[in-house]
């Protein structure tokens, strides 16, 4: 009996050790559950979740869950039933209010919430063309168009390569022109410039992304600068009719660059004048100005437009070839050639004059 005893004395701390042991593997599951809620609810609450600005309407008598779904639907949250949770923990599911509201890019999930909640209603739509000009643009808002400092600090906070923008931000552009990416936008009536602000990170967002698309871009391969990539895309853009004839186009012009030739685009040409025409004349090719890309070789010294994706992606991405030249056909189509005499034959065959998208 004294041994079973003195055995069982000695099994109680084992025991009471097995348990603390098992207490403290309990504390520990549990308090990584918490840190994994904790971090989940942090990502899916407070991680940036709009890529682009867009307006959102509220309709009248929408309740919560309405709205939220709505939201998850447009890809504007990850979550709608963590942010309706939130709302109501906070007391916010009852402060909603109706209207059409401007959800800007880079908000996370709660922050667009509070932009519902304490937003200012979005009172107006506009939408810029591909190719219009800076002008055409500072017309349609009423207002005159910013200089180019926003856009810098846009650049220098950019994903694009550290020397790219240094390149940029050593030697800025003298105008806004080029950098304003057409698209429809939402504002307030009284913060219309807030639209140009809009327009110049949306331009960044493309350039970066097609930087990382097509590794092996003018660029990066140091043939263009970023503003040089900007200004041939516009040239692209305003001579450029067709989505599919683009890239071609956008190398023909490359190879003229890369064998000293004047660039000869009427479209640079159509840039100066103070009224726009139908057909350019021999007299308007003589027009002394470093846009007259007949008169002075390279690429003018900005931009003649603000184009569109499609026009940068053919810069980007330009389709190779043998031909130099090309011409309107009048249907919005071209005849490419390879030789200047090749270039003559076309336009004696086909009857074609000097037009806007001739060259010569």
């Amino acid at each position: 009996m004294a041994v079973d005893s003195a055995n069982r004395t000695m099994a109680k701390p084992n025991v009471v050790t097995q348990k603390k042991k098992s207490n403290q593997i309990i504390i520990w599951f549990l308090f990584l559950i918490v840190v994994g809620l904790s971090y989940y609810c942090y990502q899916r609450l407070y991680i940036p979740s709009v890529i682009s600005s867009v307006a959102f309407t509220v309709k009248p008598g929408s309740g919560l869950k309405q709205v939220v779904a709505s939201l998850e639907e447009k890809e504007l949250i990850p979550d709608a039933f963590m942010l309706s949770s939130y709302a109501r923990i906070r007391k916010l599911d009852r402060q909603l209010k109706a209207g059409t509201f401007l959800i800007k890019a880079g908000l996370n999930p709660v922050e667009v919430l509070e932009s519902l909640i304490n937003g200012q209603a979005v009172l107006e739509r506009v939408t810029f063309p591909e190719g219009y000009t800076l002008k055409q643009i500072a017309n349609r808002l009423a207002k005159e168009a910013p200089p180019i400092e926003p856009f810098i600090e846009i650049i220098r906070n950019s994903r694009l390569p550290e020397n790219i923008i240094n390149e940029f931000v050593n030697n800025p552009p003298h105008s806004s022109e080029g950098y304003l990416f057409p698209d429809t936008y939402y504002y307030s009536l009284d913060k219309a410039e807030e639209v140009y602000h809009s327009m110049y990170s949306q331009m960044v967002k493309v350039l970066e992304e097609l930087y990382t698309t097509y590794p092996e871009n003018p660029i990066a391969l140091g043939r263009l600068t970023l503003h040089q990539a900007v200004t041939l895309a516009s040239v692209v853009e305003k001579e450029a009719m067709l989505d599919s004839e683009r890239p071609l186009i956008a190398g023909v012009f490359l190879r003229r660059l890369d064998r000293g030739m004047n660039l000869q685009s009427c479209a640079t040409v159509t840039y100066v004048l103070e009224k726009p025409v139908a057909k350019l004349t021999y007299k308007d090719l003589e027009i002394d100005s470093p846009y007259n890309t007949y008169r002075y070789p390279g690429l003018p010294i900005g931009p003649v437009a603000n184009p569109g994706r499609k026009s940068l992606e053919a810069v980007f991405n330009p389709q190779l070839s043998e031909y130099l030249f090309f011409v309107a056909k009048g249907d919005g189509s071209h005849i490419f050639t390879r030789t200047y005499s090749e270039h003559l034959t076309v336009q004696r065959t086909n009857g074609i004059m000097l037009s806007q998208n001739s060259k010569e």
